[in-house]
């Protein structure tokens, strides 16, 4: 049976493996690394899977040695540089290596660049889960780019089935650590000239003319449970309701909101694929969303919003039909290597 290393840090590539594992457990042994202190140590423990924790000091090189994988899969990451490290000890063990790339930005930048040499850094393989993307890495000149069913949306969208009756008059508020990515990036929080809570009021100011009172804040992977406790007490007209992406899954959350929107990020994304109303709110010409959804639905204020302006329409069809299905891809490359 091969031998599968899995590394990840974040929580996209996080999830998208876990819906991977849960439909391949039984045709490869898996070993899954990760932080202790990252968003991916908390998945692949609520999903049940057996986590080696890393460590500063840990010996990548001696760890993929000790199980002899036939495959290093990695989850990419633009802020945390371990996955590199698994990409080289990988190549220099002659193991072929996959990186998981999502979410259509930065995907040079989880390689190193724009630091001399770093096309060395890029994995055997990387892998798309939509059209967009693949187009965006072809264009950056990832010849060696698969494209791969994406299984966490896949298997979202089976749920959606059974649970769009389940949808409640509400707006839905997808949170980002707006100011904490742009002091990291840029070394100033109002970088991009808007931070995440003033979107936030901004949404709770205009509530009537999403023609409902009831909000529903689902916080980002990072957030603080507390984060947006005081908007209770600021706007006790509306029904605010705050979510914990730990405990309610996406999904669930979907499914009982009648429109999603967010800055930037994935959740809108599959909102527009499951036919849901799907709103980018960026109040700045400094930054703009990169997320494939209908350009009509990318707005800059609420300022005379209408809802009648908004493009909705299920793209289900297209996620059904794209890409090539992990077994499939893996064997392939582990039969290539021989």
């Amino acid at each position: 049976m091969l031998k599968i290393a899995a590394f990840c840090n974040d929580a996209a590539p996080s999830n998208n493996l876990v819906s991977i594992v849960k439909r391949y457990e039984k045709e490869f042994t898996w070993y899954f690394f990760a932080y202790k202190n990252s968003p991916a140590f908390r998945i692949f423990q609520d999903a049940g899977l057996h986590v080696r924790e890393l460590h500063e000091k840990s010996n990548i090189e001696d760890l993929l040695k000790n199980i002899s994988a036939a495959i290093v899969i990695v989850g990419t990451s633009w802020q945390n540089r371990t996955h590199l490290e698994f990409i080289k000890k990988a190549r220099e063990l002659h193991t072929p290596s996959i990186a998981l790339l999502e979410h259509w930005v930065n995907y040079r930048e989880r390689f190193g660049y724009p630091q001399e040499g770093w096309q060395e850094n890029i994995a055997d393989f990387v892998t798309l889960n939509d059209e967009a993307g693949y187009a965006i890495a072809q264009e950056l000149g990832f010849c060696n780019a698969i494209k791969l069913r994406f299984e966490a949306l896949l298997g979202d969208m089976q749920r959606y089935q059974t649970c769009k009756n389940e949808e409640e008059n509400r707006v839905l508020f997808i949170s980002e650590p707006t100011k904490k990515v742009a002091f990291t990036t840029f070394g100033d929080e109002n970088f991009w000239g808007f931070n995440e809570f003033e979107v936030c009021e901004e949404i709770c100011k205009n509530m009537d003319k999403f023609l409902t009172s009831c909000l529903t804040i689902r916080l980002h992977p990072s957030d603080e449970i507390q984060k947006y406790d005081y908007l209770l007490q600021k706007y006790p007209k509306l029904s605010i309701k705050i979510e914990n992406p730990y405990e309610t899954p996406l999904i669930e959350s979907l499914c009982k909101n009648k429109i999603i929107i967010g800055i930037d990020g994935f959740v809108l994304f599959e909102a527009m694929v499951l036919g849901k109303l799907s709103i980018s709110l960026i109040p700045s010409s400094k930054r703009e969303c990169v997320v494939p959804i209908f350009e009509q639905n990318k707005i800059t204020t609420l300022k005379n919003l209408k809802l009648s302006d908004f493009k909705v329409k299920s793209s289900m069809d297209d996620i059904n039909s794209f890409g090539i299905d992990f077994a499939s891809m893996v064997k392939k490359i582990a039969n290539e290597k021989k």
